[in-house]
C-alpha cells in the first residue's frame, strides 16, 4: 500500500469517526422544567401556562437543521470544531445555544427569566 493511499484511508476513517462523534454530542433539552432549577420566579407565573409555554419553547430549541445541511456542516467543520473547542467544548456550546433559544423564547412570551 502506498503512503498516499494509506493517508487517504486514514483521513476517511478520521472523518467518519468525527461524524459519529457529532451525532452523540447533541443533547436535547428536557421537555419538562427541572425540579429545583427554575428559569423564572414560580411565584409570579401561572404554573399550568408556564409548563405549556416551556414545552413549546423546548420544542423550538431542540429543532435541528435538515440532515443535508447538518451533514455538510459537519464534514466541512469537524476538524476545525475539534481543534478549537474540543469534544466537550463543542457539546457545551451546542447546549448553550439551545439554552439561549429556550430563554429567549420564554422572554418573548412575557416571562422574566432569572437565570
Amino acid at each position: 500500500m502506498s503512503l498516499s493511499r494509506f493517508l487517504s484511508a486514514a483521513a476517511v476513517a478520521a472523518g467518519l469517526l468525527s461524524l459519529s462523534a457529532c451525532t452523540t454530542l447533541e443533547l436535547d433539552l428536557p421537555p419538562e422544567p427541572l425540579a429545583g432549577y427554575d428559569l423564572v420566579d414560580p411565584s409570579k407565573v401561572d404554573e399550568t401556562k408556564y409548563r405549556e409555554d416551556y414545552k413549546a419553547c423546548v420544542a423550538i430549541a431542540n429543532q435541528n437543521l435538515s440532515d443535508v445541511t447538518r451533514f455538510a456542516g459537519r464534514v466541512a467543520g469537524a476538524a476545525a470544531d475539534r481543534a478549537s473547542l474540543g469534544i466537550l467544548g463543542q457539546r457545551q456550546a451546542k447546549d448553550a445555544d439551545r439554552g439561549t433559544v429556550l430563554k429567549r423564547c420564554l422572554t418573548g412570551r412575557g416571562y422574566n427569566v432569572i437565570r
